[in-house]
């Protein structure tokens, strides 16, 4: 029964199947999930946030219940009450929804390193898809708060310059510093120091792929070999020259 309401929720909301890989060789592409333990923390942060709800709704609940004995009026009281009943109905309604949503977030989250690129896809109500390639990384580094480190968790942060860095779902591409995050992972530094070789080896390449720096850069060696020569005999004619 659980699976097939699940099934239907991710049809109703129209979430995608699981990514392709970016570009590169389909043979290099490595899928990190996040940690058995990000699903606890995020369920602490929803029954962080439903106790603070609850809390809000008893609060109210008080005050308005104050306000009917102040006021003694009897339609303002059965107007109070059906707001209130309507209040308390709507919260109780979304708590499975809500824990529903939570659950089905942390499953359908997925962390691709191909050779030439990373990807990032999460997000149940709005989908999120992210790429980035490894020649644009400016930075990789691990957040962990208080709670993630009980956990053993963390978030890997990647950086990247603008022009052609991240990409969006929609496929648009901004300026400026873009982000990425593998949130709730038990292995950080592992993910941080695979993402630094492979975008260690793009910069020694050159930025854009091996390949194509290859094959489409100019060979400057002939050039350089005459601009030497030439002021090779600019010096000799100088040596040359009579003192005045």
């Amino acid at each position: 029964m659980v699976k097939a309401l699940r099934s239907r929720l991710l049809r109703l909301l129209k979430v995608p199947p699981e990514p392709h890989p970016p570009d590169g060789d389909a043979g290099s592409a490595r899928i990190f999930l996040a940690a058995p333990n990000y699903l606890k923390y995020r369920l602490a942060m929803w029954g962080i946030k439903q106790a603070g709800v609850l809390l809000g709704l008893s609060g109210a609940t008080v005050a308005m219940y104050l306000a009917i004995r102040s006021v003694q009026e009897p339609t303002f009281g059965v107007f109070i009450g059906l707001l209130e009943g309507v209040v308390w109905g709507v919260f109780l309604l979304q708590l499975p929804i809500s824990l529903g949503v939570t659950m089905l977030d942390y499953e359908m989250r997925w962390y691709i390193l191909s050779d030439r690129a990373l990807r990032v896809r999460e997000g149940i109500l709005s989908v999120r898809e992210q790429t980035m390639t490894f020649a644009n990384i400016q930075q990789v580094g691990i957040r962990q708060g208080p709670l993630q480190r009980y956990l053993g968790i963390a978030d890997v942060h990647v950086t990247s310059a603008g022009g052609g860095g991240a990409r969006s779902e929609s496929g648009g591409v901004g300026s400026g510093m873009h982000d990425v995050y593998f949130r709730g992972v038990d292995n950080a530094p592992e993910i941080r120091e695979a993402i630094r070789r492979r975008a260690h080896l793009h910069r020694d390449a050159g930025l854009g792929d091996p390949d194509d720096h290859r094959h489409d850069a100019p060979d400057l060696s002939p050039a350089l070999a005459a601009a030497g020569a030439l002021l090779a005999e600019v010096r000799a004619l100088r040596a040359a020259a009579p003192a005045r």
